[in-house]
């Protein structure tokens, strides 16, 4: 899961991925099915939980669905206390209702915790900036641009060299996909090298001994691009270029 603050707005991207290749991320799809997944039905991982706030969760899909319906209720409450005007400290506050959540999940005997951790992003309304946060259940941190999940500590790497605040909302669709893909094609040749990943990308070893990050031919990439209209644009697009 990833998620970038622009200059005017806000990117959340989620790799989609065939249910053989991965069975927490989508389920009721037939294996044998080959027809991509760029409709936008199905699945999903970024959920819209206000007009002007959205939410996109790593971990238990199911888990991150719960959160997700959490994040609602606390936008309700928000409404019913303050008014339908959203102020400057609407995202935080929702997004520490959140965290809150988490914690409680985790602390109480008559409920489990919840496999989850996500990027808040808020954009629009009285909040034109936007803003991007981490949640998990130790706080809530803002952040420029980040990656969460499968080889995240690599690709931040990478997405440390991007210049996110001069840039647009396309134009950082455009360098997440650049980056997400090099990396894809670099882990691949890595597999069939005698060179170490430290070597191809001249970088610092991953730290995690997970197995290596191979995305198919087929797989789709969920997109939300959050403009500072209040416009919000979802999509989904290949992740091997056509």
């Amino acid at each position: 899961m990833y998620g970038g603050k622009v200059k005017d707005g806000i990117v959340l991207l989620s790799i989609h991925v065939r249910e053989q290749d991965d069975l927490l991320l989508l389920e009721g799809t037939s294996s044998t099915n080959t027809q991509p997944l760029l409709d936008n039905i199905g699945p999903v991982r970024i959920e819209q939980i206000d007009e002007h706030l959205m939410i996109v969760n790593s971990g238990w899909r199911i888990d991150g669905h719960a959160l997700a319906d959490k994040g609602r209720e606390l936008c309700e409450r928000y409404s019913t206390l303050y008014g339908k005007e959203k102020g400057h400290d609407f995202g935080s506050h929702i997004g520490w209702g959140l965290v809150d959540h988490l914690a409680e999940c985790h602390v109480q005997e008559t409920v489990r915790s919840l496999s989850t951790s996500g990027l808040l992003a808020t954009c629009g309304g009285m909040d034109e900036r936007g803003e991007l946060y981490f949640i998990d259940i130790c706080g809530l941190f803002p952040c420029r641009a980040l990656a969460i999940g499968s080889h995240a500590k690599d690709i931040n790497r990478c997405l440390e060299r991007v210049d996110f605040g001069n840039i647009s909302v396309q134009e950082g669709l455009d360098e997440f996909l650049k980056v997400l893909r090099n990396y894809s094609t670099e882990e691949m040749k890595t597999s069939s090298s005698s060179k170490s990943k430290e070597e191809i990308l001249g970088e610092g070893n991953d730290g995690d001994n997970g197995p290596k990050w191979q995305i198919g031919n087929d797989s789709v990439v969920e997109v939300v691009l959050m403009k500072q209209s209040g416009n919000i644009i979802r999509k989904r697009v290949p992740f091997i270029e056509q």
